[in-house]
């Protein structure tokens, strides 16, 4: 009697333990953060297609050519910015509305299928940008430290899944640009320290600020030439005499000064910009909403001549990308044009993308 009732005994705790393991073993395990699991992705991807666009919550893939998309991924919390190298798509995620919901990063690699979730429970994925296996995150979130606002930024390995480095910098990152191994940052003015352009390697982790004795400029965008040229903007997001101006960065000149290296303006209204072969393509959007329709919401710059064109488009540009040698602009309501560094009056052609009527991010696959 008594070999039997052990023998239940070992039985029932054997089926105990058989339960929990496959329990843990097909649900998403708790960080323990407090923050939420992502549910696992149901959408595949089809291998073509050279841009990918979003909304808040949707990702597509978008043969430029032909015009047609595919939806390739839904996420679980407003998207913060989209990156893509040669090894690996990545989508940011991070709802400042919701410190219990998902935040990380979901992962494509160029074998897979499908995106895999990453949960970044200790930061609030921002703004990105991928060279290889490597990612630059930029915080969304500030802290604030001795009085001054501070923002997290860092280096992930996108094989390994892990930190491979990361530190803080004054104020806020505005904006992010990649080449090759190389990104450049910049910053926005805290209580004691100017707004600034920074450049970090990715490979070796060494990072510093471009200018030296910088002013209090209210900085907000960067874009680098093909050549390598490196130039900043400060656009109508911030009222000044400086605003809608782009400025050309002059690593000879020390202490560098703004004023000295003016380029161009595109007043009364500039939001974004993107350099590419000698050329820049300029988002006209007035942030106050004041003016919601431009007829020529598009500038096209010569950086040599500095002589600017603005062309008319039926839609508002919310972000543009460089591809090959010519330009994707996205509109809000999901519209795409593709402008040609020569282009004079209008985009060379346009296409819509019928889902997406709430665009937001345009990334070239490149």
């Amino acid at each position: 009697m008594k070999k039997w009732l052990l023998a239940l005994a070992a039985l029932i705790l054997f089926s105990l333990g058989l339960f929990e393991y496959v329990s843990r073993g097909t649900h998403p395990q708790d960080s323990g953060t407090g923050v939420g699991a992502a549910h696992p992705t149901r959408l595949t991807t089809g291998g073509g297609g050279d841009l990918l666009v979003a909304d808040d919550y949707h990702v597509f893939s978008v043969d430029s050519k032909s015009g047609g998309s595919e939806r390739i991924l839904d996420t679980d919390g407003p998207i913060s910015s989209i990156s893509y190298s040669a090894d690996h798509t990545v989508v940011t995620v991070y709802n400042p509305n919701d410190q219990t919901s998902f935040r990380g990063l979901y992962i494509q690699d160029k074998q897979s299928k499908s995106f895999t979730p990453y949960p970044t429970p200790q930061w609030a994925p921002g703004r990105s940008y991928a060279f290889g296996d490597l990612l630059f995150v930029a915080s969304a979130d500030r802290t604030v430290q001795q009085g001054n606002e501070m923002t997290k930024v860092g280096i992930f390995q996108l094989k390994e899944h892990r930190w491979v480095k990361e530190w803080l910098v004054p104020g806020g990152v505005e904006d992010v640009e990649g080449a090759g191994k190389d990104v450049y940052f910049v910053t926005s003015n805290n209580a004691s320290t100017s707004s600034n352009i920074y450049k970090a390697d990715l490979v070796t982790g060494e990072w510093g600020k471009l200018i030296q004795e910088a002013r209090r400029y209210p900085l907000d965008q960067v874009s680098v030439d093909t050549n390598g040229d490196i130039y900043m903007m400060i656009s109508q997001r911030h009222k000044s005499e400086w605003s809608n101006k782009i400025y050309k960065f002059n690593s000879q000149q020390v202490p560098y000064e703004l004023a000295n290296n003016f380029v161009s303006n595109t007043k009364p209204y500039s939001y974004s910009m993107e350099a590419l072969q000698g050329k820049m393509l300029i988002n006209r959007y007035d942030v106050s909403h004041k003016t919601v329709d431009l007829e020529k919401p598009l500038a096209l710059l010569d950086l040599k001549s500095r002589k600017q064109v603005q062309l008319a488009w039926d839609h508002r540009p919310v972000d543009v990308a460089a591809m090959g040698d010519r330009f994707a602009v996205l509109g809000e309501d999901g519209a795409v044009a593709i402008v040609a560094t020569d282009a004079s009056e209008q985009p060379s052609r346009q296409f819509q993308i019928e889902e997406l009527t709430e665009a937001r991010t345009i990334c070239a696959k490149k």
